[in-house]
């Protein structure tokens, strides 16, 4: 399997697709979907399904005209973050993120209404379908926030909860500021040191590094 990293929209979010030769596993498609799938029509790729690790605008926001292309490719969230996507919650999200960047009123109105009502709900410890990606379920910068852990791979997609030299924010609704530093250093830590860590903002890093560096930790 091989990781390819798109960094997307004015937060620069990191989209990855995690695939082989024929298939991939999106994660977090925040902005720019239709870009996301002429990559795989040109490089001949059959998306298997899009991976959210939370629920915040600038890791969905593309998901739109993915499903516009591909009405059946499953979307998953864990639970805990699906009061925030889907029908009538599509505003609420947008409220929130005005809230929080002003600047998000620029977003067309139909990326909001296009966000799908998610029927596909990841719990700690599952295994997603068609890889080895395991999901670890890593609560503080969201409730609902998870990271996605291939073993064989050797390599960890952190979302916002664990960055090069820090963590996400706690600042915001549906946050827990004393849940997230005990989900990483209890779940996340306990990897090993030599797993490669690929945030949902900014530069790689690893396990090994953070552990001895990180700030936070």
């Amino acid at each position: 399997m091989q990781v390819k990293v798109f960094p997307l929209g004015n937060y620069q979010t990191n989209c990855y697709f995690f695939h082989d030769d024929k298939r991939t596993w999106i994660i977090d498609p925040g902005y720019d979907g239709e870009f996301l799938v002429s990559y795989c029509h040109q490089n001949n790729l059959t998306i298997e399904a899009v991976l959210l690790t939370h629920h915040h605008w600038d890791h969905v926001l593309g998901l739109g005209p993915i499903l516009e292309f591909n009405s059946q490719i499953p979307v998953y969230l864990h639970k805990d973050d699906s009061d925030y996507i889907g029908s009538d919650k599509n505003r609420v999200i947008r409220r929130f993120a005005i809230s929080v960047d002003p600047s998000q009123k620029e977003i067309p109105l139909k990326l909001w209404d296009a966000l799908p009502e998610i029927k596909n709900f990841l719990n700690d410890g599952d295994t997603i379908k068609g890889c080895d990606l395991k999901v670890i379920h890593t609560p503080g910068h969201t409730l609902g926030s998870v990271c996605f852990y291939s073993k064989k791979e050797n390599i960890l997609f952190s979302g916002d909860t664990l960055f090069a030299g820090s963590i996400g924010r706690t600042d915001l609704p549906n946050s827990d500021a004393t849940a997230i530093i005990p989900a990483i250093k209890n779940k996340l830590m306990i990897l090993p040191a030599a797993t490669i860590v690929y945030p949902g903002h900014g530069s790689s890093s690893t396990i090994g590094f953070e552990k001895e560096n990180n700030p936070f930790l």
